[in-house]
């Protein structure tokens, strides 16, 4: 397309993008041939996954176990924005979305029809973060039994979450530019400073109407917890998308809700399976037990987490682990796709098949797709006389020719353009 080189109102928009190997098979991709090491052509690409589709929004977590009362407590204010039931009476939203007293907060176990509102009493702003609270005056869980406060993540983030997955959830703008429904992402931490963001990677994000919705992590003893408010992003909805921390701000917060109550619901597994999954830290083992609740086992000296063939799952082990520490949800080094199928580790050199290596929980983890922008980053090249460059996770061109300039290096904020 052309183009001069260079957030939102309601869910997640989708973009679908075509990704190699057979939907139905596993194995080896003989169709595109490079070493998964070194990226050689001359060997080949390596191990095909059996899901592979890229959604944006889903209507259920695919990532953070959420119980169905806790999905309920995930709500919509009526001017555009969200906002999360953090306490029976306390809603946590984002300062820009200008709540006000009398200001309802509604919630619905339909995803597209939150009917059952409340009144927002008092409204707490604070003075220097983009993080509003919101009393309802009463206990939501009067009104609606089932419901489930969502806590707040009280341990300060760090550097080491980057990398790891959190999800993402509002009543934001949709793909076909509709909204009011409840949707959710699970998408890669980037960057964790004053903001917690995380990336769509072009294809999944946070839209207008989003705002003050929640990101959600697993903290260390497997709760699900509030990480942040939706406070801006990418123009696009499908880039970056910058989530207030609520971490640093937790003593304010609890000063009001008072401390937050961990509790577990019947049925809470949400994505968690039997066979379970390895957390990010490689020291914990998260699986679901036959009665349906979620069971998690932190390794001690000398174990970590692997699969174990006598439980047909990932638990605590003290033996090698023949996929080294990579479960079936896998990881991204760097192009390198690495999961775990059953004990057998697998990977896949997506740079060297023209692919990116992407975490996507709705599809199954560390999944490759077709790179739309050809390998180009943002700093593009000149192909003859017209500038391409990536922008937005999609390839974008200008012919110089047009306006009578020449394709040329401009600088190294710009990278290639008409001069």
């Amino acid at each position: 397309m052309n183009g001069a080189r260079s957030g939102w109102g309601t869910a997640f928009a989708v973009v679908l993008f075509a990704a190699c190997g057979d939907s139905s098979s596993s194995g080896t991709d003989a169709g595109v041939t490079a070493d998964a090491t070194t990226g050689d052509a001359s060997l080949e690409c390596g191990d095909i996954r059996s899901s592979l589709a890229i959604y944006n929004g889903t209507p259920q977590p695919t990532y953070v176990p959420l119980t169905p009362g806790q999905v309920l407590a995930i709500g919509e204010l009526p001017l555009g924005c969200s906002g999360t039931l953090i306490a029976p009476s306390w809603v946590l939203t984002a300062k820009h979305c200008g709540a006000w007293v009398g200001e309802t907060f509604c919630i619905g176990t339909v995803a597209n029809q939150p009917t059952t509102c409340f009144e927002a009493l008092e409204v707490v702003n604070h003075l220097a973060k983009d993080v509003t609270l919101m009393y309802l005056g009463v206990d939501v869980r009067d009104t609606v039994p089932d419901v489930q406060p969502i806590p707040i993540m009280t341990d300060l983030l760090d550097m080491t979450w980057v990398g790891r997955m959190a999800e993402a959830a509002g009543y934001g703008e949709q793909e076909d530019g509709t909204s009011g429904e409840r949707e959710f992402t699970a998408e890669q931490i980037t960057i964790v400073n004053e903001y917690l963001t995380i990336d769509g990677q072009g294809a999944r994000g946070a839209c207008y109407g989003d705002s003050g919705g929640p990101v959600m992590v697993i903290a260390a003893d497997t709760s699900v917890r509030v990480a942040g408010t939706l406070s801006g992003g990418s123009d696009t909805c499908l880039n970056d998308d910058d989530y207030a921390r609520v971490d640093n701000v937790a003593d304010w917060i609890q000063s009001y809700t008072g401390p937050m109550v961990v509790g577990k619901g019947p049925h809470d597994c949400g994505p968690i399976t039997a066979q379970g999954r390895c957390m990010a830290d490689g020291n914990t083992a998260m699986w679901c037990a036959t009665d349906q609740t979620l069971s998690s086992q932190t390794c001690g000296t000398g174990e970590a987490c692997g699969w174990d063939s006598s439980a047909a799952g990932y638990r605590c082990i003290s033996a090698a682990d023949p996929c080294g520490g990579v479960d079936q949800f896998g990881a991204c080094d760097g192009e390198i796709a690495r999961w775990c199928e059953n004990g057998v580790p697998k990977q896949r050199n997506c740079a060297g098949c023209g692919q990116l290596c992407r975490l996507d929980s709705a599809s199954g983890g560390a999944i490759f797709v077709d790179d739309p922008c050809m390998g180009l980053d943002y700093l593009g090249h000149c192909n003859g006389n017209v500038a391409e460059w990536c922008e937005g996770g999609e390839l974008q061109s200008t012919d110089c020719s047009d306006s009578g300039e020449t394709c040329q290096y401009i600088n190294d904020n710009l990278g290639y353009y008409c001069n």
